[in-house]
Formats: structure tokens, sequence, C-alpha cells
């Protein structure tokens, strides 16, 4: 029987191996490296895509950011001009009493807002959604307090929020589908205009939550359009809003809010120990109505 062997490789030839191995190395390496320089880290994939999309000249809006009024009283500011929101009308600065005259509101929605101030003159705590483990929809999310964070991809804008640790999705360059199923935060698509700004159309919200810390209703008409837009200073975020719904409001109305950047938030008004970082605070953890007057769901059944 005829056996078949075979000659180990001599040293040389070892030698010759490693030496194309580690050029071969060597050249992929600095191929990745010019590629990722030019800008073209998208077509390796390998997690470069806020880099990529910084360079092709979007808005840089990732990092941690919070509203400068401090804890209390946040609310929806006016606009340059036009129509605005529902304004607190309470002199005392203790409640937050809305002003139900406002003209924007239909009548039914004005007696939301005058009811809701009522409770409040009565003594009668008027929980936020946040208070109750609630998700809080659009335009109400900006009045959260605590830092949020942006995070930004090449086809999503992620915004998170440290309060119930709430999550927003933003879609970039696409249009809302078809039969969209209405939700607490709807269907939110954007796309960037210039240097500095992102524009985010929202659609398809249900009606669970109001629309600011007054009562206004919304319902599943509501449309709301964001305009964020970086200032000069590039610690902080102009925020526009337009919203309609024609089964609440009279026309359409306009409001404004800000974000800053949270080490820089000591030199705008309020205080607070605000880090770069979202802190682990999970609402649920301790979902009970403090005067029992609301029913919050409970899964009682055994895990196993």
């Amino acid at each position: 029987m005829t056996g078949c062997s075979i000659t180990p490789p001599g040293r040389q030839a070892i030698h010759n191996i490693l030496r194309f191995s580690a050029l071969s190395a060597a050249l992929c390496l600095m191929t990745i490296t010019a590629l990722f320089l030019m800008g073209w880290a998208p077509l390796l994939d390998i997690g470069f895509a806020h880099a990529a999309e910084t360079q092709r000249g979007a808005p840089d809006f990732t990092g941690y950011w919070a509203r400068p009024e401090g804890p209390n009283f946040r609310a929806l500011g006016p606009p340059v001009s036009g129509p605005g929101p529902v304004t607190n009308s309470d002199d005392t600065g203790v409640f937050m009493i809305g002003d139900y005259t406002n003209p924007i509101l239909q009548p039914d929605a004005a007696e939301a807002v005058r009811a809701h101030g009522d409770h409040g003159r009565a003594g009668r705590v008027e929980y936020q959604p946040w208070a109750l483990c609630l998700p809080v929809g659009v335009p109400h999310v900006l009045n959260l307090a605590g830092p949020i964070q942006i995070l930004q991809s090449e086809d999503q804008v992620t915004i998170l929020f440290q309060r119930g640790q709430q999550i927003r999705h933003i879609y970039l360059n696409q249009d809302h589908p078809e039969n969209l199923q209405p939700s607490s935060y709807g269907h939110s698509v954007g796309h960037y205009e210039g240097a500095d700004t992102l524009v985010v159309d929202t659609i398809a919200q249900d009606s669970r939550s109001a629309v600011d810390n007054f009562g206004t209703p919304k319902s599943e008409a509501i449309h709301v359009v964001e305009r964020y837009v970086l200032t000069d200073d590039p610690q902080r975020i102009d925020i526009t809003l337009n919203i309609e719904d024609s089964n609440v409001f009279t026309e359409p109305w306009s409001a404004s809010a800000s974000y800053v950047w949270v080490s820089s938030r000591r030199n705008y008004t309020g205080a607070g120990d605000y880090q770069e970082r979202i802190a682990s605070l999970i609402c649920q953890e301790n979902n009970r109505d403090a005067e029992g007057e609301r029913s919050i769901p409970l899964d009682d059944t055994p895990d196993f």
C-alpha cells in the first residue's frame, strides 16, 4: 500500500507567510483609516454613521440637553407672532391655572381647561401624565423635567427622556405610512434644513394625554410640526412648534421652547444637579396614586 507524505514547510516559507500576513493587515488598516477620513465610513458599515452624517453637513444635535426653566412651571412659550398656547392665568405663581378664554380653544376644550383650573383652586391635585407613569405625547413631552439625550444616525433621530425612561423616534427623509394606528407619541418623520435645523412632522397620536400643563385636550387629528434650531451659541437649541387640531382648536397656533446643554444649565435661570447622562429612574417601580382616586393598572399574574 502506497502511503502519502506531506513535507512541512521550511523556516523560510513560514517566515514569508508571516511577513505577507502582517503586510496585508497593515494595508487593510491603512485603507480603512483613509476611507474614514475621506467620509466613506458608511460604506464600511463599522459603526461610524454619526461621524459620516455630520461630515455631510447635517447639524449635530447629539448630547445631553435640558429645559432651562428649572424644576417647576415649565410651559410652552409664546410665538413671535400670531395665535399662541394656553398660558397660566394665576398671578400668584402657586397654581397652574390655564387661561380658558384663549380664542384658540373650541367651547368643549375651553370647558376642559376651566375645569382643570377649578380643581387646582379647590386644592385638588391634577396629576400630570408622568406622575402616573403614563406617556406624555407631543408637544407636552417638551415640558418634561430632567435631561434628555439626542442620538443621531443616518436614518433616524432618537430622543431619550430621563423622566419615565420614555423614547421618541424620528424617522428621517421618509413619508408617513398609510393607515397608522394612533399611539402615545404618534409617528414622527423629519429632515434637515441647512446646517442648523431639524424639522419634525408628527401625526397619529391618540387622545389620552393633554397638550400642556393646563389640561388642554387633543384628539387623534392633532398635527404637530417642530423646528429644532441650533443657535449661534452651540449650547442652546431653540424650538418652534406649529399645532393644529380641528376637533379642539379654532385655528392653527404656534409656540416656542428651548433646550440648553446640561453642563451650561447653571448659566441660565433655574438650578439643579444635571449631568451628562441619563439616570435610571423607573416610574413603574412606584406607580401608586397618592390620593387613591385613579385606577393604575397592575399585573397581579405570577411570572411563572
